[in-house]
């Protein structure tokens, strides 16, 4: 039996046990070539057969030293022959750690359900074995410069628990670097994916040690509605939990800067929170060693070899399909213009879940002229939508359907390094009357709040009103405290009487402080 097989302590008996008669090895000879042998700090090493013998015979777990000694007994020798017995040890020794509902081994985890971008797809050359790169699995991982210290943080995490949060762009190698770190370091662990911060929460009142939360794309579990209290991560470190995340640049610099002076502090917990990380940022290309590393893995994939011949762009971007995302929407026709840019549109001013079939057959007329309303194609939404959702080098595509069940699409996603493409290009983009009306009715109830946040923003007053309105209506208090005071400024009096009547007591607080005759 493998190393990497062994789970349990006869298995490990067992197959040092193997490993001692393979080296013609009696319990005697394996305790005279273990007098022969020193600690790294000079002391003399020693395995009386008593200790042997328990160790054989699965007696008891054996102390790590005693192995180590075993092991070098039978001329498996240095750090780096004697991890694979070690990390059977170590699992062996935390075999009774309970697994967490849904969590699966680190090592058998799998890149792309974690958020690792797929590759591009190209041919091969004549004679190379696509088996070799593995033409739907992902291309050989070109070593990065922050490796060493990405595995560090993890390592001392992984001794106390902790949380490591990796900062970059999309499509830089981010997720990527992170899943070979994690799979590198705690192979061994189990790796919990949680789906929204309601499963993250509900395990942070629980928590299990030695295990990996899988938190890719942090803002997306902060911005989930109720987001997660940073008193919760705080309980899963202290746990021994290793928390690892990534975070796009924007995202993480506005969630830790301080309010103006008298300003609201909508991010104050996200700041806690953020506090508590081991900080790492990815740049957005490859040094001049990391070129090297990749030149030399070129003539393994050509994957590979394609990235690193566009002068365009990155290197990761490319293997990503970045630029080619770009060139898509700004070279679409028409119509499927119109369904991107809707779609990119809406997730800039909040509308983070999919994006249903509704809303962008109703948002994308906003985006075309009078004539291309007037006389689109029978099949326009249709064949937009064929276009938007066509993989690019097998890898990725504009808008991303999302599954409600087999065959069944819920909604659409803008990808990712689109939707930061355009975030740059549309930033001073106003969204047309008949987005915002779209938004109003076919959302998640999870955006309402950052709707209504970007509407005010953006001087949407009807539409902030509005959607403030649905908020309170599901008994948000913030939104109650807005309505009233979005009432006020409308000077809409009548209607703030009338929910002050219906017990509103933020209403209640604004009429008291009106003349008696506002008139």
């Amino acid at each position: 039996m493998e190393p990497g097989e062994i789970e349990t302590l006869d298995q490990l008996a067992d197959a040092l046990d193997q490993l001692r008669r393979d080296r013609n090895l009696s319990l005697q000879g394996l305790a005279d070539a273990a007098q022969k042998l020193t600690t790294p700090g000079g002391r003399q090493r020693a395995l009386p057969r008593s200790t042997a013998s328990h160790l054989k015979n699965a007696k008891s777990l054996p102390q790590r030293e005693t192995v180590e000694t075993w092991l070098a007994a039978c001329g498996v020798l240095g750090e780096e022959a004697q991890r694979p017995w070690l990390r059977a040890l170590d699992r062996v020794a935390n075999s009774h750690q309970q697994r967490p509902p849904g969590a699966v081994r680190v090592r058998d985890a799998r890149p792309r359900v974690l958020g690792v971008h797929a590759a591009i797809q190209v041919d091969q050359t004549a004679g190379h074995d696509p088996a070799s790169s593995g033409r739907n699995e992902l291309p050989p991982y070109v070593p990065r410069d922050f490796d060493a210290d990405l595995r560090t943080k993890i390592t001392l995490a992984g001794q106390q628990g902790g949380f490591v949060l990796v900062i970059g762009d999309s499509s830089v190698g981010k997720t990527r670097g992170l899943f070979e770190a994690v799979h590198t370091v705690l192979p061994d662990w189990w790796l919990l994916h949680p789906s929204g911060a309601d499963v993250l929460r509900e395990f942070a009142g629980h928590p299990a040690g030695r295990t990996v939360v899988w938190l890719d794309e942090l803002q997306d579990y902060l911005d989930f509605h109720g987001g997660v209290p940073a008193g919760a991560l705080r309980a899963m470190i202290e746990a021994g939990v290793v928390l690892v995340a990534t975070c796009w640049p924007g995202e993480y610099t506005r969630r830790v800067a301080l309010p103006a002076r008298d300003e609201p502090d909508p991010y104050a917990n996200d700041r806690r929170l953020l506090d508590l990380a081991s900080v790492l940022t990815v740049p957005g290309t490859l040094s001049t060693d990391e070129r090297r590393r990749a030149e030399d893995l070129a003539h393994t994939d050509r994957r590979i070899r394609v990235a690193l011949d566009t002068p365009d762009a990155g290197f990761t971007q490319v293997m990503a399909a970045g630029p080619e995302l770009i060139r898509r929407w700004e070279h679409a026709p028409p119509y499927a213009k119109a369904v991107i840019t809707a779609v990119l549109d809406a997730r800039r001013v909040g509308a983070h879940a999919p994006l249903t079939r509704a809303y962008i057959e109703a948002a994308a007329p906003g985006y075309l002229t009078d004539q291309q309303q007037a006389t689109p194609p029978p099949r326009w939404l249709d064949d937009a939508l064929a276009y938007a959702t066509e993989l690019l080098h097998g890898a990725t595509c504009t808008l991303c359907p999302v599954a409600a069940g087999m065959g069944i699409i819920t909604g659409y996603q803008a990808a990712d390094y689109l939707h930061q493409h355009a975030l740059r290009t549309r930033r001073t983009e106003h969204l047309p009357d008949i987005a915002w009306h779209a938004l109003l009715s076919h959302h998640h109830p999870d955006d309402t709040h950052l709707l209504a946040d970007n509407a005010m923003r953006s001087g949407r007053v009807h539409e902030a009103f509005t959607l403030f309105q649905q908020l309170a209506r599901n008994g948000a208090p913030f939104a109650a405290s807005r309505l009233a005071d979005l009432l006020a400024e409308r000077g809409d009096f009548d209607q703030l009487r009338e929910r002050a009547d219906d017990g509103d007591p933020y209403a209640a607080d604004r009429v008291a402080g009106l003349p008696a005759d506002p008139e």
